[in-house]
C-alpha cells in the first residue's frame, strides 16, 4: 500500500521575481515533490510555470481559509516581495520559515508606499510599546546617511507580529534560531540547511584580472562595498594586476576602472563567473541573521572566502573561511589575502574545507531529511488550528476588523467600533468570551458602560447593538 502523501502549503514569491526566496522555493519544491502534495499560493508578478508540473497553484490574493491545509509554511525574509506573505501569514497562521530575523525595511517601506502608516505604527505600538513614537522619530530624520538609515532599521527588527502570528518557526542558521528561540517553545522551532541547486553545464570564462577578487549577490548597504573597494585599492599597492569582480544586481556605476560589474545572470552564467575568482569577499555588517546563498555558492566551487565574524558566519566551521572582525574590515581583508597568498597549502585546506561544508549543508539528501521534519513541525501544530485559534485572544491593535467593525487607533487602546448591529465568531472550541467593551447600546444581553469594562459572556457568537468599542475579546 502507497505510503500516504502530506498535503501542504507554501505561501511564497516565485521566480522571476528578484529574490533569493524565490528560486529556494523552486528548490525545495523540485525535491520535495515526490513524498508531498504542493499547493503554493504565489504573490503578484510569480510565474507559476515556474513550478513543477505535479504542483498545484493559486494566486495568493485568491487563498481562503477554506484552501488551507493543516501544514503550511510562510516564506518570509526582508525584501518587498515578502510583504503579501507577511500580510497572509497575519491572517491565516502556520509555520514562518524566517530567512531573515530583520524585516523593518520591507514592512517600513511597503506601508509607506502604500499610503497606510497607520498600519506601520501599529507594528512599531505591538512591538515596541511605549518606545514607538521614539522609534518612529528616530528613523524620520530625512538626514540620516543610507548606511546610518539601514543599521538604524536593523535595530529595531520589527519581527514580532510574524512570530506571534505564527505557531512554529523554521531558521536557516544557528544564529537566527538562538534570537527567536525565546519566543516559541522549544520543539517549535527547526534549524535546516540552505539547499544548493545542481549545477548546469558551465561554459569556461577568461579570468577578467590575473589576480581576481569578487563580491558575489546582490548588493545593499549592509553589504560594506566601500570598504571591499578599499581593501582592493590597498592591495593593488602589493599585486597590482588585482582587481575586483561583482558579480549580481544593484552595483553603483561610479567605480574605480579595475572593478568589473556584471550585473545580475541566469544561473549557469552566474556559476561560471563565481569560478572567475581567487577569493570571495562577503563582509556584511549588520547582518539580517540571514545565510549567504551567494557564498555557500563561493564555497562549493572552492573559492577561499573571507567574512565578517558575525551573524551566521560564526555558524561556519573555522577551517572552511576566514573571519575577520566587523570594526576592522578593510585591514583584516588585507591581512587575510596577504596570508593565504604567502600560504598555498592553508589556501588549498580552506577551499577543500569549504566546499565540503557546502555540500553538505546544500545537499539534496539533507534537503530531503530537513523538510521531511518542517512538515511534521508544521502539520502537527496546524491541526485543527485557524488563525481565530492563533491567539485566543484577539487585539484590535493588530488584528483586522471584522465584518461590521472598523478598526479606532484614536481610542487607548487601539480598538474596534461598531454602529448598529455587529457580532464577533470565536473558534469552534470555545464557550465564551471575555470582552473589553464599552459605549451605548449592549454586548450580548449586558448594557455596556461609557467607560472600558470586562465583560463576561458566554457563547461562541457575541452579538453587538448599539454604538460602542471593544478593545480585547479573550475566548473561553
Amino acid at each position: 500500500m502507497p505510503e500516504k502523501r502530506t498535503e501542504a502549503l507554501l505561501v511564497t514569491p516565485l521566480p522571476p521575481m528578484k529574490t533569493g526566496l524565490a528560486t529556494y522555493a523552486v528548490r525545495v519544491l523540485e525535491n520535495t515533490s515526490g513524498f508531498v502534495n504542493w499547493t503554493v499560493a504565489y504573490t503578484d508578478g510569480s510565474d507559476p510555470d515556474s513550478l513543477p508540473s505535479s504542483v498545484k497553484s493559486i494566486p495568493l490574493a485568491r487563498l481562503r481559509e477554506d484552501d488551507l491545509p493543516s501544514a503550511r509554511i510562510f516564506q518570509i525574509g526582508n525584501s518587498v516581495h515578502c510583504f503579501p506573505v507577511v500580510q497572509a501569514l497575519y491572517k491565516f497562521s502556520g509555520t514562518a520559515l524566517f530567512h531573515e530575523t530583520v524585516i523593518h525595511h520591507m514592512l517600513r517601506h511597503c506601508y509607506l508606499e502604500s499610503d497606510t502608516p497607520e498600519d506601520y505604527r501599529r507594528e512599531l505600538l505591538f512591538c515596541y510599546g511605549p518606545a514607538a513614537k521614539k522609534v518612529e522619530k528616530d528613523l524620520s530624520d530625512g538626514n540620516i546617511p543610507a548606511v546610518q538609515y539601514d543599521r538604524k532599521l536593523k535595530q529595531y527588527p520589527l519581527i514580532g507580529r510574524a512570530v506571534h502570528a505564527s505557531h512554529s518557526a523554521v531558521c536557516l542558521n544557528p544564529y537566527a534560531a538562538s534570537i527567536l528561540k525565546g519566543s516559541y517553545p522549544d520543539d517549535r522551532i527547526l534549524t535546516i540547511g540552505h539547499p544548493l541547486s545542481p549545477l548546469p553545464e558551465l561554459e569556461v570564462l577568461s579570468k577578467p584580472f590575473p589576480l581576481s577578487f569578487g563580491m558575489i549577490g546582490t548588493n545593499h548597504h549592509g553589504r560594506n562595498l566601500d570598504k571591499i573597494v578599499e581593501a582592493v585599492e590597498l592591495l593593488r599597492i602589493d599585486y597590482p594586476d588585482a582587481g575586483l569582480v561583482l558579480i549580481g544586481g544593484d552595483y553603483p556605476e561610479e567605480l574605480p576602472q579595475w572593478v568589473v560589474r556584471t550585473g545580475r545572470l541566469e544561473e549557469p552564467e552566474y556559476q561560471s563567473w563565481i569560478r572567475t575568482l581567487d577569493y570571495v569577499f562577503d563582509v556584511r555588517y549588520p547582518t539580517c541573521g540571514e545565510t549567504s546563498g551567494s557564498l555557500l555558492e563561493a564555497m562549493r566551487a572552492g573559492i577561499p572566502s573571507i567574512v565578517t565574524a558575525t551573524g551566521s558566519f560564526n555558524n561556519i566551521p573555522s577551517d572552511a573561511v576566514i573571519r575577520v572582525p566587523p570594526d576592522s574590515i578593510v585591514q583584516g581583508i588585507c591581512a587575510a589575502v596577504r596570508l593565504l597568498e604567502s600560504r598555498p597549502e592553508l589556501r588549498n585546506s580552506l577551499c577543500r574545507n569549504g566546499a565540503r561544508y557546502a555540500a553538505d549543508t546544500g545537499s539534496v539528501v539533507r534537503l530531503e531529511a530537513d523538510w521531511k521534519r518542517v512538515l511534521q513541525l508544521a502539520g502537527k501544530l496546524s491541526s485543527n488550528y485557524s488563525a481565530a485559534d492563533n491567539s485566543h485572544s484577539s487585539s484590535p491593535a493588530w488584528r483586522e476588523p471584522p465584518d461590521g467593525f472598523v478598526r479606532d487607533i484614536n481610542t487607548k487602546p487601539v480598538s474596534w467600533k461598531f454602529t448598529g448591529k455587529a457580532e464577533l465568531e470565536g473558534p469552534q472550541s470555545c464557550s465564551g468570551a471575555m470582552v473589553t467593551a464599552w459605549g451605548e447600546g449592549t454586548a450580548g444581553s449586558v448594557e455596556l458602560k461609557s467607560e472600558p469594562e470586562v465583560i463576561n459572556l458566554d457563547g461562541r457568537i457575541v452579538h453587538f447593538i448599539g454604538n460602542g468599542w471593544v478593545s480585547n475579546v479573550i475566548w473561553k
